[in-house]
């Protein structure tokens, strides 16, 4: 991060190194260091007690020369330096542990249980989906009998501690926004829990639940008015937090996020399927970017100067920068190591800096030209053809001639149109009534009832099975109905040779459903249709009529 450690504008380089650097040597005893830099040297170092996992900085007052304090966040402790030296140390809130556990460690260490018991019991409690402590996770995953005996027996005389270690830190603006503006640790925890205190860091503000542990925060406002804190949390879910309740508006990632960052009055996340996604605080997506590489880390590019730009850096696992305006790829940077991080902002007088950090332990700086162009070179709005006049035809004397007729008889056309328009509709309805009365249509409603009839063909040939179903959708009952098969009798025969199929009682309302098995005599000659007619004895008028369509033969049967 940067950081005016000093109060002089003059900005430094402060990064939180592990000991596993692969650039020391392995006979140097190694540390943890809190290391500040001024161009490309090291000006101080500090030892840590522990491994970092994050690093911050931020203004606890206004008083003059200002300067910030460095925050730590390791394991589950937070360590405040104030120029450059070791300030303050603040230790997280234990999570709860579930009675039952301790009972158990209570009882292995009375001797109540045996290892073998005790092992039994935590295990229970994991397939319940109970969380535990550290020790009893530590202890389940022992396979071998003698080191689960071990390992109770050198443990089952501490106390049970679950310590609610730091997953991600953040910085809410006190009472107003700005880089110089008093601000208050915000801190996401292994429970789920979000942390925000003092701006003293001695006290505890505001604590939040989350359905799950956050990785990434990203904020907005300030902690007196009005603010937001939108966490992409380990469940592969964005939740925010608003005024310190969780909102309802909850965001379902395709995958776990790699980054979040904000830009104006949207955040777009980087997810570990190589994709990127925008959204708003209303959580509606507004565009998505997919890459051909993995995401290693995202930042904010925000021109400062003449030019006012932001835009988005992604740092990928193919050793490339991408630079997006938007949705616009406006630039892009070939690198040679393999990158693990990146930060924009002003170091030492330069405004616009960007340092890479790459995998092997080395730091990479940049310096964007203050007449870098990062503008996105998509127009926006129409297309340009819409700018461009049509090849009309030149007007002739007859379409003048026509246009000044149908001005002087207006009223007259209208009316011929829509006595045509009526005509049309009254032939229409008609026409269906007739396919209704008739018995041609899907419905009948002849006889004061109605009857849906419809038939389907299964098979491949030359045997055919028609599936028929009818159903009374009238309010009575109707019987003495049958159904008359009509079909060329030199092409198909039906099963029994019975051309004729009695139906029952047909009650309002259920789907009777029949089957008739028909064969085909010659699979060689083109299909015809078959049509099905349900007949009542009082008319001579078919009630409703089915065509089926027969389809051709597509396998014949080898005697």
């Amino acid at each position: 991060m940067f950081s005016d450690i000093n109060g002089d504008g003059d900005y430094k380089l402060v990064v939180a190194t592990a000991s596993k650097n692969p650039l020391e040597s392995k006979k140097t005893k190694q540390a943890h260091r809190l290391r500040v830099y001024k161009g490309t040297g090291i000006i101080s170092e500090n030892v840590l007690m522990e491994e970092p996992i994050a690093l911050a900085s931020y203004y606890t007052d206004y008083s003059s020369p200002k300067r910030p304090m460095i925050v730590v966040a390791s394991s589950n402790h937070i360590y405040y330096y104030k120029n450059l030296q070791p300030f303050y140390k603040f230790t997280m809130p234990a999570k709860t542990t579930e009675e039952k556990e301790v009972e158990i460690w209570q009882y292995l260490k009375e001797s109540k249980y045996d290892a073998k018991t005790g092992y039994a019991e935590l295990a229970r409690l994991r397939d319940h989906n109970i969380t535990l402590s550290t020790r009893s996770y530590e202890l389940l995953s022992l396979t071998s009998n003698e080191d689960i005996k071990a390992f109770i027996d050198t443990r089952k005389n501490f106390a049970l501690e679950s310590p609610n270690n730091i997953t991600t830190l953040s910085i809410l603006p006190k009472d107003r926004e700005g880089d110089d503006a008093i601000g208050c640790p915000v801190v996401g925890t292994e429970s789920g829990i979000v942390f925000i205190l003092t701006p003293q860091g001695s006290q505890i503000m505001k604590a939040v639940q989350l359905p799950s542990a956050p990785v990434k925060f990203c904020i907005a406002g300030n902690y007196d008015s009005d603010y937001r804190i939108t966490a992409a949390c380990r469940n592969g879910n964005v939740y925010t937090i608003k005024n310190g309740e969780v909102s309802g508006v909850v965001i379902e990632l395709e995958s776990h996020p790699v980054s979040i960052v904000k830009i104006d009055k949207t955040f777009a996340i980087g997810l570990m399927n190589n994709s990127i996604h925008c959204y708003n605080t209303r959580g509606k997506k507004q565009y998505s970017i997919y890459l051909p590489s993995n995401i290693k880390d995202m930042e904010v590019l925000e021109m400062r100067g003449q030019r006012s730009v932001k835009c988005i850096i992604v740092a990928m696992e193919n050793k490339e920068l991408r630079i997006y305006n938007g949705k616009n790829l406006v630039n892009r940077i070939e690198l040679f190591e393999n990158i693990a991080s990146l930060r924009y902002g002003i170091y030492g007088s330069e405004v616009n800096s960007l340092i890479i950090s790459y995998r092997n332990g080395g730091l990479d700086f940049k310096v964007i030209s203050r007449k870098a162009s990062l503008e996105s070179k998509s127009k926006t709005g129409p297309p340009p053809e819409q700018e461009e006049p049509l090849d009309l035809p030149s007007k002739t004397f007859l379409y003048l001639e026509q246009t000044k007729r149908e001005v002087d008889y207006c009223s007259e056309m209208h009316n011929v149109f829509q006595k045509d328009l009526a005509r049309i509709r009254l032939h229409t309805a008609r026409a269906y009534v007739k396919i209704l009365t008739d018995g041609q249509g899907p419905l009948s409603y002849t006889s004061g009832s109605s009857i849906r009839l419809t038939a389907q063909v299964q098979g491949l040939g030359p045997k055919f099975k028609i599936n028929i179903e009818v159903q009374n959708t009238g309010k009575k009952s109707i019987s003495q109905l049958f159904i008359l098969f009509v079909f060329n009798e030199d092409l198909y025969s039906v099963e029994g040779d019975a051309r004729r199929l009695l139906l029952p009682p047909l009650l309002p309302g259920p789907v009777y459903r029949f089957s008739k098995a028909v064969t085909m005599l010659d699979p060689l000659v083109a299909p015809e249709t078959m049509k099905l007619y349900v007949c009542s004895k009082e008319s001579q008028t078919p009630v409703i009529t089915a065509v089926v369509n027969m389809p051709p033969t597509e396998m014949i049967e080898l005697v």
